[in-house]
């Protein structure tokens, strides 16, 4: 699902972006940004693997996955899952680790069960395909935003807004409309956005980490990003090319 509260850690980042690259305009990378971009990485990577196991675990309940998804507790993971990615952008940095690290996994775990319905209504091969095709794109785009010397602040903003809007119009189209085109619509607009963002996000990072180094959490904001991203993306491949289960 796509969340405006994933783009608030981002959104303050490029003015710096833009001055870091006037302080380096050839792009050379400050010693140790690859080790700090690895570390983002890791932590996204423990995010999806805690998201991909309460999937896994609560696949064998349907009662469960029912009873999150047609009762008000699904209003209950909704509201949670999209207060948290509005609320740990912009107060995570303060946190201590330990705490900043918790809520993230918190979080991870809220949208594992939000997201875990796809179980049921799609097929293993779709789930399987939508996966890789995310890996694949995002792999792709982040390399890209890692290793580019135009700078992508002016898209990045850009695809903010239009990610912003999706989310607003797919929470309208859930409670009102419950349109499949508006849907499929919706869905196609996030794909592009999350694939441009990644690139967006991957660039951002480097150039903060140039500017001041990994302090605070950082790393663990830019995880934060780039797993709700990753997370997008692959939900909206899953909706634009998934087969539902027989």
């Amino acid at each position: 699902m796509g969340s405006r509260g994933n783009t608030c850690d981002m959104q303050g980042y490029h003015q710096e972006a833009q001055s870091a690259r006037r302080m380096s305009p050839r792009g050379e990378l400050h010693t140790g940004v690859q080790q700090f971009m690895t570390g983002v990485y890791a932590w996204m990577a423990i995010g999806l693997g805690v998201t991909a196991a309460v999937v896994y675990g609560l696949s064998f309940s349907l009662n469960t996955v029912l009873l999150i998804a047609t009762t008000p507790l699904r209003w209950v993971f909704l509201i949670g899952v999209l207060g948290m990615a509005w609320f740990l952008p912009s107060k995570i940095e303060t946190m201590d680790r330990p705490v900043a690290g918790g809520l993230f996994l918190v979080f991870s775990a809220m949208m594992g069960a939000w997201i875990s319905p796809i179980a049921f209504i799609y097929n293993i091969t779709s789930i399987g395909a939508a996966l890789g095709g995310t890996v694949g794109i995002f792999g792709v785009m982040a390399v890209l935003g890692f290793t580019t010397k135009k700078d992508l602040s002016g898209m990045g903003q850009f695809m903010i807004m239009a990610i912003t809007g999706a989310v607003i119009g797919s929470i309208i189209n859930m409670i009102f409309l419950q349109s499949s085109m508006m849907g499929f619509i919706i869905a196609a607009v996030v794909a592009v956005t999350s694939a441009g963002l990644t690139a967006y996000y991957n660039q951002a990072l480097k150039q903060m980490y140039m500017m001041h180094g990994a302090g605070g959490n950082l790393a663990i904001n830019g995880a934060l990003a780039l797993y709700v991203n990753f997370i997008n993306l692959f939900l909206s491949l899953l909706r634009l090319f998934g087969s539902s289960r027989d």
